[in-house]
């Protein structure tokens, strides 16, 4: 239980609390009625207010009555009155719209009209600008016409001074094509011999020292006449080296010499000589027979010989050129002018002609152009004679000599003239010959020599491998070397001759091996020629192939 004393006061704070708060609500119940009472008194006068309020609301819901009547009445007319306006504002509006287009219109042809009036004033402008300038342009258009008759009449001269000028490159680029073809192919003749003679020197160095070898170290006694080297021999064979070793080291040293075209053909005849009189002093020595360098090709013609006409009033050129044309087997005419030459070419069409470079009365080149301006002469082969000290020649489709004339070159140049000129001769060349030999150089000798008759050269260096090739291409004509490393050229023949296909074909023996009465029998009935290399020309062996080859399948 708690404390007694702590309660009772408790109780006493309560009531004391209790009392003041009765004494507060009196207060506040008096307050209250006081307030009341205001308020019954307030209640009362508004109730009399209201009263009077409801009067008044009666007489204002009347006003209010007729002022919605009077209102209705109101909108109906503004009802009528907005539909107006708003017909009218579409009105003003359309209005408003047509004046806004007549103004942008309005705005645009004053633009326009501005423009125009501008571009009046520039084409009165103009126009005034455009007589001015047609005047001047009529003026200038007389004097153009005045300058472009000068210049048609000068482009007519300049046309026939520029076909002149075509007809003269084409000349002259013939010529040069010609030129450079005929330079390379004397350079490799050229080379192709100077590599002969080489080994030739060496072999003739060989057959010396075994010489000489012989006679010292021989105790029977002095040797045969045929091995013997005289002085005399001897001290032809050294120069004749000397004269080989040094000009073609001088031809093959082209970037040190630069030489012209006359020392070339000047050196190169040295080289011919030399080797002429060495191989005819080897074979003195070995005792071989001795062919003479001098003597022309025989060729075989049918009735009448060829002319060749001359056009050449140097006796001294005819001296030397007409008796070994004539041994040779042609028929040589000779004139001393131009006319003279054209009249006897167009009357004999002659197999070729020989015309002298400063030939009266205008010179080579005249007689030429009028030559192949005539359907009958245009065709004839033109060998121009020219002479060392005079100026050069070069003239297209012309071959060109030099004097004093080679006579072998001569004879030449007339044989494949000759072989050239008679199709049905030349159809007898073969189309495909096969070389069999292991001498490189005898290989090309025979392309060069065959080169301008549209020949096919194939070549093998060995005999076995010619064999095959005989039997699997059958060629129109072999032409054989007996001498070769194994099977040797009897057998090429013994094989080629058994095979009943290819028995029938030419064979043309091409040797160095000096040939026995023994090795000629072997041979007899079995080839149709024998070409000693000793003894090889050109010419001869072109003759030795028109006469037995035989063209069966004759390129197009």
């Amino acid at each position: 239980m708690p404390d007694s004393p702590n309660l009772s006061s408790a109780l006493g704070d309560a009531v004391t609390e209790g009392r003041g708060f009765l004494a507060r609500l009196e207060s506040m119940t008096q307050a209250l009625g006081s307030e009341l009472a205001r308020h019954e008194e307030t209640i009362a006068a508004e109730r009399k207010r209201l009263a009077q309020l409801e009067r008044e609301l009666d007489a204002a819901r009347q006003e209010r009555d007729q002022a919605s009547a009077d209102r209705d009445a109101a909108a109906a007319d503004r009802d009528r009155a907005r539909q107006a306006v708003e017909g009218a504002q579409r009105e003003a509006s359309g209005l408003q719209a047509q004046l806004a287009s007549g103004a942008a219109e309005l705005t645009r042809l004053r633009d326009q009209l501005e423009l125009v009036t501008r571009d009046r004033d520039g084409l009165q402008t103009d126009q005034i600008q455009w007589g001015l300038d047609r005047e001047r342009m009529v003026a200038e258009v007389n004097q153009l016409k005045e300058h472009a008759t000068g210049l048609e009449r000068d482009l007519g001269s300049e046309r026939e001074q520029h076909l002149q000028l075509q007809a003269r490159h084409a000349e002259l680029t013939e010529q040069a094509n010609k030129l450079a073809s005929d330079w390379v192919s004397r350079r490799q003749a050229l080379t192709a011999e100077i590599q002969a003679q080489n080994e030739e020197m060496q072999q003739v160095r060989k057959a010396l020292e075994e010489a000489k070898s012989l006679e010292r170290h021989s105790s029977a006694g002095p040797l045969s006449a045929a091995a013997s080297v005289s002085p005399e021999q001897s001290h032809l064979i050294n120069s004749r080296l000397n004269s080989l070793i040094g000009f073609s080291s001088v031809l093959l040293d082209e970037r040190t010499h630069a030489l012209t075209v006359e020392e070339h053909r000047e050196y190169l005849k040295y080289l011919h000589d030399s080797a002429v009189a060495l191989g005819e002093a080897v074979r003195s020595l070995t005792g071989s027979r001795t062919a003479n360098p001098d003597a022309p090709a025989v060729v075989d013609r049918e009735g009448r010989p060829p002319d060749i006409l001359v056009a050449d009033n140097d006796m001294v050129s005819r001296q030397r050129i007409e008796p070994f044309l004539k041994r040779a087997g042609y028929e040589v005419i000779y004139v001393d002018n131009g006319p003279r030459a054209l009249e006897k070419a167009s009357h004999l069409q002659p197999l070729a002609m020989l015309i002298d470079a400063q030939l009266p009365l205008s010179g080579a080149p005249a007689l030429i152009k009028e030559l192949r301006k005539d359907p009958r002469t245009r065709d004839i082969p033109l060998v121009v004679l020219a002479t060392p000290d005079g100026p050069p020649v070069a003239l297209p489709d012309c071959e060109v000599l030099t004097k004093p004339i080679d006579r072998q070159q001569l004879v030449q140049l007339m044989v494949r003239f000759d072989l050239m000129a008679d199709t049905k001769r030349a159809k007898k060349m073969p189309a495909n010959v096969l070389v069999i030999d292991d001498d490189l150089q005898a290989i090309s000798l025979v392309k060069a020599v065959l080169k301008p008759f549209n020949v096919r050269v194939s070549a093998v260096d060995s005999a076995r491998t010619g064999i095959e090739q005989a039997l699997r291409n059958k060629p129109d004509l072999v032409i054989l070397d007996l001498v070769m490393p194994g099977v040797d050229g009897f057998e090429v023949i013994a094989a080629l001759r058994r095979d009943k296909d290819i028995g029938r074909i030419p064979i043309l023996v091409h040797t160095a091996k000096v040939l026995t009465a023994e090795d000629r029998q072997r041979l007899e009935g079995k080839v149709e020629s024998i070409v000693e290399k000793a003894e090889f020309q050109p010419e001869r062996f072109l003759e030795l192939l028109l006469k037995r080859g035989e063209r069966r399948k004759r390129a197009a």
